[in-house]
């Protein structure tokens, strides 16, 4: 499969793409037919969107879908993609993570691009973004099967300072197993939102590839993320005999959860992700318990991010599951001893120019 597949294959691929090309381009001077569009579109959902300053009492424009596709169009004539830097990149993984948000009907700018932009325009876009060399650079992991042994470009971790552990990965998974056993009794039939996410325990260890001297990945694109802007970041140790499960598709994560299946229909996430993904029906997610009986890791690579996370994936003829709450690259680690990470350097957020650095 190439780059260009996996951003044209889902939703986070294709936002990535709108992304980068509003960074490196501008619509053309007074044309505010996007923002309208958004505008209006929040409006028509619910949402609590107030307008301000002069003329905001006067009737707001309406654009047609043909002047939305136009709009689309203009911005990517007029974008500069080839000259995006590798920060560049970051910065539109980070913001297509940041609208990733799994308990609720997608945003604006995803509802346009699937509802309003022709599959031609945005398939130009996936075209200009594929080919250009920044792009490559973030995208391109090590082609080894076993990559967490492969020099340089073993695991890293990024985490808080002081981090809070668990006594062992088998008690923060008995603990995990044990709350989503009780959710289940508990929250049957609840509309409300609750637990979303399918990752494992956020205790136990993660780690990300480098990206060269730009620090692990997991600095700069987290799905929910809290707003931390202090981290410390350090090469991790891992058993070169560890075995890792790879979640590099939809096909990946449905076999995981056909092996390792728990229920979870009658918990908040059946609502959540009927809104998120439009589907209805039963759901499971891996049973993470028992995946930590047959491989020490699972890994969702950066590509299996892009086409797979926040869509509803079929296990069976009755089930599904989502990809929600994941970094892209992230790798979970699930038994123990967890790997241990070695000498540690500090990074900041530098809100100035937005991006992480060393501190």
């Amino acid at each position: 499969m190439t780059i260009e597949s996996d951003l044209l294959a889902g939703p986070r691929g294709r936002r990535f793409c709108w992304e980068l090309v509003r960074a490196t381009g501008h619509p053309q001077e007074g044309d505010s037919t996007l923002f309208w569009a958004e505008y209006h579109l929040a409006r028509r959902r619910g949402a609590g969107v107030v307008l301000f300053g002069p003329g905001s009492d006067q009737p707001a424009p309406e654009p047609s879908a043909h002047e939305v596709a136009r709009a689309h169009d203009a911005l990517l004539d007029a974008a500069h993609v080839d000259a995006a830097s590798v920060d560049d990149v970051l910065r539109a993984l980070a913001r297509t993570a940041d609208s990733a948000m799994w308990w609720q009907a997608p945003d604006e700018q995803d509802a346009l691009l699937a509802d309003a932009v022709p599959e031609e325009t945005t398939a130009r876009a996936v075209r200009a973004v594929s080919a250009t060399a920044a792009v490559r650079t973030v995208f391109t992991a090590p082609s080894d099967p076993r990559w967490w042994t492969v020099e340089p470009e073993r695991p890293w971790a990024a985490e808080y300072p002081d981090p809070v552990r668990p006594p062992s990965a088998t008690v923060a998974l008995r603990d995990a197993h044990r709350a989503l056993l009780d959710e289940q009794l508990s929250e049957a039939g609840s509309a409300d939102s609750g637990e979303w996410w399918t990752t494992p325990p956020s205790a136990l260890r993660t780690t990300t590839h480098r990206v060269g001297d730009r620090g692990p990945l997991a600095l700069w694109a987290v799905e929910d993320h809290t707003g931390w802007e202090r981290a410390d970041v350090a090469a991790v140790e891992v058993d070169p005999a560890a075995r890792v499960f790879e979640v590099d598709d939809a096909d990946d994560w449905a076999v995981l959860c056909r092996r390792f299946p728990i229920d979870v229909t009658g918990t908040t996430r059946q609502h959540d992700w009927g809104r998120a993904t439009g589907r209805q029906g039963a759901w499971v997610v891996p049973d993470w318990n028992a995946v930590a009986d047959h491989f020490d890791a699972v890994h969702l690579t950066l590509r299996g991010w892009l086409r797979a996370s926040g869509v509803a994936v079929q296990v069976d003829d009755r089930t599904a599951s989502v990809i929600a709450g994941w970094t892209p690259d992230q790798a979970v680690w699930l038994r123990d001893p967890q790997p241990m990470p070695g000498p540690a350097s500090r990074w900041e957020f530098d809100r100035e120019h937005d991006g992480w650095v060393t501190a």
